[in-house]
Formats: C-alpha cells, structure tokens, sequence
C-alpha cells in the first residue's frame, strides 16, 4: 500500500503554489502573490497587464487558475483549461484540477504551472489578446458612469 503523502506543519494551498511556482513567476518579474480568502483560498501573481489567480475550492477538491489581461477595451478572462482547450493544445484533462487530498494538490499545481509555462509566452506576446478571445475568454469593460 502505498504511503500517504501529507502537509508539514504550516503548509498551505498558498505556501505550495508559493514553492512551486513562484520561483518562475519571479523570473517573469510579476510582483510578489497576493492572498485572498474571501469565499475561497487564492494567490494571484501579476506584472501590470497579465495576472494568473490560483484558486482552491476545498469543498469540491478543485484547483483553477484564471488569466487576466488588461487591454485597451477593459480585461480579458478565462480559465488556464479553457485556454489549453479552446487553444487546440490539448483536452480538458490534460489539465489537473483534482485537488482532494494533498499529494492530488501538490500535482494539480504541478500541472498548471507546466501549462502557464508553456503558454507565457504566448501571453505576453503581441496576439495574446487574439489568442485568449479565440480560445473564449471574455472581455469585461470597466463601468464607465462609475
């Protein structure tokens, strides 16, 4: 039987995303994660125009990331799945989202942080906002009479 693989003392959703993707997001020079827990756990890492938000429902065992880009119309968003998919880079499964136990944590985040690394470039080329609007993000404007 296989050995269970637990969480150290201290260690959180956000602490792991931290340990596995931060060393990366620090060399793409986005500013240090913020942490949320207004109805679920999250940690966002951003460089002025592009954000990745790590989200955990602990509830369903699900971890997404959602993509940001601030363009001249407002922000696109989307799920790093719906990219892959919508991208023609692979299936919904390609991506992890399993979440339940700790070790099924630690390889969703592996998982995602493969996929943004691959897709970075992308992201912070001169399509990105073609390529995230052709994959089926969403375009949000701000409110204008605010």
């Amino acid at each position: 039987m296989a050995k269970r693989v637990r969480p150290k003392s201290g260690d959180t959703f956000a602490s792991e995303v931290r340990r596995q993707f931060g060393p990366t997001a620090a060399g793409w020079g986005m500013d240090d994660p913020v942490e949320q827990f207004v109805v679920i756990p999250s940690i966002a890492f951003g460089s002025g125009r592009l954000t990745y938000d790590w989200m955990l429902d602990p509830q369903e065992g699900d971890l997404s990331v959602s993509v940001f880009l601030v363009v001249a119309e407002g922000t696109v968003h989307t799920y790093l799945q719906d990219l892959v998919v919508g991208g023609g880079l692979g299936v919904a499964q390609d991506v992890n989202r399993n979440a339940r136990t700790w070790h099924g944590m630690q390889r969703a985040i592996a998982s995602h942080a493969a996929w943004l690394t691959r897709l970075h470039p992308v992201l912070t080329g001169p399509d990105a906002q073609e390529f995230m609007v052709r994959a089926g993000a969403r375009t949000s404007t701000p409110d204008l009479e605010a």
